[in-house]
């Protein structure tokens, strides 16, 4: 049984890792995109914007709808679909077909979060921690691989067909995960109740919860922090300090191998000592990071910051997704796709702004931005003061 159950871990952790391949690979490639479209700061900003609001805005319905469905029939047909997309987009070179295949494909993208980690909080109950530090690991391995072989593939072949390749990994994941998603049960809310009813029952209690209140907010600050510098950094390597493509992918790997580590280290330490506490002092160890990454000069000094910025940014999530779990209102799934919501919206808005910021006063501003934000997110955490029960 404890074979069975680390067989099941190990396979949702991998397809965590492959859907990271798929987001941050779009960071490693935008600089070729910007080249091939000539896309300004702001373009590029409101391009990732739509993507993120796509995302976040199907998250809700997605967590929903994976509170009466099988979890993990849901998560394979999604990997189906991907596959399905990312062929597509090997051969159109339009850019707005290229919007929208990336729109559709972010679309699918939008059931994965949601939905496994309901399914993991639902089954590790006792040590949710843990089980989200090793479930975000996949995460980072996926980050981690990305940036290094979506430079390598467009180097050789052009962007496309970094995509166009993810789709044979896509659907052995999907394969894997049908397989044993057969002896998964799905449970269902009262039956006597309408769906809409059902939906705003569970949102009512979900978005009147203080604690939930101020967990989504952390969580929204750790988004804004992440998904900017995921973006951005890689770019100012580029146009800053001169780096090449592949190089300034190279340096975006560094920010994730701190970030692999720091989701272990924040969630084992979450589950031995107060959540909040974890949390704020992961904020605050962060501010000192983003300054200097925006004045360091040396190729050598950049590798340290970006790691030590991902390592402390990193800590957080798996403290914040094992808090909402702990104060999840019966409606896992939908508890889970308004952390969705929160994480994709506010991570796309801060994309948006921080284009703007860049063409206005430059790059380095950025890292200036993401420092105010920690300092909040320090703040923030201060609101949530009670110990794990």
């Amino acid at each position: 049984m404890r074979e069975e159950t680390t067989g099941r871990l190990s396979l949702i952790m991998l397809s965590h890792g492959l859907v990271h391949v798929f987001l941050i690979s779009l960071a490693a490639v935008l600089p070729l995109i910007r080249l091939e479209f000539r896309l300004s700061y702001t373009q590029i900003g409101i391009f990732t914007f739509v993507l993120s609001i796509i995302t976040a805005a199907a998250s809700i319905p997605m967590g929903f709808i994976s509170d009466r469905v099988n979890k993990l029939k849901l998560i394979s047909s999604m990997f189906f679909l991907m596959a399905i997309l990312t062929s597509f987009l090997v051969v159109v070179r339009n850019l707005a077909l290229v919007f929208l295949l990336f729109g559709f494909l972010w679309l699918c993208l939008s059931a994965f979060h949601p939905t496994a980690q309901a399914y993991l909080s639902s089954h590790y109950p006792g040590r949710r921690g843990e089980i989200f530090g090793l479930y975000e690991v996949g995460a980072s391995s996926g980050m981690i691989m990305a940036p290094v072989i979506a430079a390598w593939l467009a180097s050789i072949w052009g962007w496309k067909s970094v995509y166009g390749i993810y789709a044979l990994p896509a659907i052995f994941v999907a394969l894997g995960i049908y397989k044993i998603a057969g002896e998964e049960t799905f449970s269902r809310q009262n039956k006597e109740l309408r769906l809409r009813t059902e939906f705003l029952r569970g949102l009512k209690r979900i978005l009147t919860h203080r604690r939930l209140k101020f967990i989504y907010m952390a969580h929204g600050l750790y988004a804004i922090i992440f998904a900017t510098a995921a973006l951005y950094l890689p770019i100012f390597m580029v146009d800053v300090h001169g780096f090449s493509v592949a190089q300034a992918a190279y340096m975006l790997t560094f920010f994730l191998l701190g970030g692999a580590l720091g989701r272990i280290l924040g969630g084992k330490s979450s589950d031995r000592w107060a959540r909040n506490r974890v949390m704020g002092l992961s904020f605050l160890l962060l501010v000192p990071f983003l300054i200097m990454l925006s004045l360091a000069t040396g190729g050598v000094i950049l590798i340290f910051l970006s790691f030590a910025a991902g390592l402390t940014s990193h800590m957080i999530l798996p403290v914040v997704t094992a808090f909402i779990g702990d104060n999840a209102q019966g409606e896992m799934g939908l508890t889970y796709g308004m952390q969705s919501l929160v994480g994709f919206g506010f991570g796309a808005i801060s994309r948006l702004i921080a284009g703007v910021l860049a063409d206005l006063w430059g790059i380095a501003i950025i890292f200036w931005m993401l420092a105010g934000i920690s300092l909040l997110g320090v703040v923030c955490s201060f609101f949530l003061l009670e110990r794990n029960g």
